[in-house]
């Protein structure tokens, strides 16, 4: 029985869900481009947005038509209660056989795959078999149960089927009331937040990201106080924190492959601009391109954020690497937004037609990077402790003043009222212009100390040849290259070799007199 459905069904119902999505979202845009019709002034605007009106359009006839016939052949109460049916008794039976691995293991992939497809469809099925309270209370429980246990789990050969558990987990806590059900399920609480950090790989950081963006949505700067605030999960929050504290090594290798994420999405998405912007037309590929890419930027962004809020310490204590890289990275995310060419296309690149100024603009990517800084500000203020790094003399020692402050003068200057209505976080920029004299004045009296010494400095051929920067007070074991602590320290991240002879390293000797 599963095999037919699988075979016959369950292609249908996934070309179903596709309309039905679509027709909602196609409704949407359409709300929008007249809203914005009617309120633009400009000819050559309006005539755009008309004639997308007028391709929406179409398009809701074509997907009406087709939902129609759907509801008719695949939405019939018999086969929904058969659905239903299927659904439980195959969440029970995998349930069941994962306990043992010898059986698991050779459980066929379209009994997963079948799991999943019946579930979605009755939670989209119009109009709705089951009572949403009944379907939450009986049917949710289990499945929560099944995905939050398996969507990592090595028995499970296919990566195709782990990606598919985990994409389910980030569909569903998308509303509130699923996620309610996650906050109340005893394997989601105790396996997932340890299992989402580990899980952040090359393969699997899209739906990671989105699934801790919306557990932590609602937190950071920028985010109106009602609202969004209110649909995040304040459990899960608690718990992600413990699971970074308690393992310090989960953590430390997620927040590397975080800071490489991002810095990957940025370089690709300025690419994608100025390939634009060199020939001054805005294509429909690339513009959803673009589109797709910011927007994964910000969330990382995001993720990012909420680790400065929840934990400071890996920043602010022991090593400077995580808050050298996080200040590069502010950096480097700063200087590719204000140095677009042309502010106008840079704008339009972002925003599809029918969407609102304040739903798409940089501050989407701004405002994360003001909250990290102010969540670094705060915990330096609350933590009494001298040892802590100096997150004002870590921006001043980096080799481009100019650009830094001319970043920080562009999120002071940016239109934070225009992009974000209603904000009381926005009294916290005051913060940051105190920030920005103070790194002014740090930057002033590094300036002058460097053309103190410039006459030793000069003489001495021991500075790292990597960042021309820092005494190379560190080598390789077993090759003996020289170079700084701190460049040497965040290369063995995603290295393990030398990056002068190709050797594999084996240990690092500290050569100065504070080394541990």
């Amino acid at each position: 029985m599963l095999l037919l459905y699988h075979l016959g069904l369950a292609s249908n119902f996934k070309q179903a869900s596709s309309f039905m999505s679509r027709q909602s979202q196609l409704i949407s845009l359409l709300d929008e481009t007249d809203k914005q019709i009617r309120d633009r002034v400009h000819g050559d605007q309006v005539k755009r947005l008309k004639e997308a009106r007028g391709v929406y359009r179409e398009e809701i006839m074509d997907c009406v038509r087709h939902c129609a016939w759907y509801r008719v052949s695949l939405f019939s109460r018999w086969k929904q209660r058969g659905i239903y049916a299927a659904c439980m008794w195959i969440v029970q039976l995998l349930l069941v056989l994962s306990k043992v691995d010898s059986i698991f293991i050779y459980v066929p992939e379209y009994y997963l795959e079948t799991v999943v497809d019946c579930f979605h469809v009755l939670r989209k099925s119009d109009p709705p078999f089951v009572p949403a309270a009944m379907f939450i209370n009986q049917g949710l429980a289990s499945f929560v149960t099944f995905v939050v246990t398996h969507f990592n789990d090595p028995r499970i050969s296919s990566a195709e089927l782990r990606d598919l558990l985990l994409q389910s987990i980030s569909v569903l806590v998308q509303y509130k009331e699923f996620l309610a059900a996650f906050e109340c399920n005893e394997a989601a609480t105790q396996r997932m937040p340890k299992a989402l950090l580990a899980t952040f790989d090359n393969r699997s950081w899209i739906p990671v990201t989105n699934i801790l963006l919306r557990l932590c949505k609602g937190s950071g700067f920028g985010f109106p106080k009602r609202g969004e605030s209110s649909s995040s999960s304040v459990i899960f929050q608690k718990l992600l924190r413990e699971a970074c504290i308690t393992d310090e090594e989960l953590f430390s290798a997620f927040l590397n492959r975080l800071f490489n994420t991002l810095s990957w999405t940025m370089t690709e998405f300025s690419v994608s601009i100025r390939e634009m912007q060199e020939t001054y037309k805005v294509m429909d590929f690339q513009q959803r391109k673009c589109s797709v890419i910011f927007d994964l930027s910000c969330n990382l962004a995001r993720v990012l954020e909420f680790c400065t809020r929840e934990m400071s310490q890996a920043f602010l204590l022991g090593t400077d690497t995580n808050l050298r890289r996080l200040t590069e990275l502010i950096v480097f995310i700063l200087n590719h937004l204000i140095s677009a060419a042309d502010p106008e296309l840079f704008d339009l690149t972002l925003r599809r037609p029918g969407q609102f100024t304040e739903k798409v603009n940089r501050g989407m990517i701004l405002a994360p990077l003001a909250g990290i800084v102010l969540n670094l500000l705060d915990a330096s203020r609350e933590r009494d402790c001298g040892q802590q790094n100096d997150i004002v003399a870590i921006f001043a020692s980096m080799d481009c003043a100019d650009t830094i402050l001319c970043g920080f003068q562009y999120l002071l200057e940016y239109d934070w009222a225009g992009s974000f209505r209603g904000d009381d976080h926005l009294g916290k920029l005051t913060q940051l212009e105190k920030f920005s004299s103070l790194l002014i004045c740090q930057a002033e009296l590094q300036e002058v100390e460097k053309r103190i010494c410039q006459g030793e400095s000069d003489a001495d051929d021991g500075i790292c040849c990597i960042c021309y920067a820092c005494e190379a007070n560190a080598e390789f074991v077993p090759c003996s290259h020289v170079s700084c602590y701190g460049c040497i320290s965040r290369h063995l991240l995603n290295c393990q070799r030398c990056f002068f002879c190709n050797a594999t390293v084996v240990g690092v000797v500290r050569k100065d007199a504070n080394a541990p």
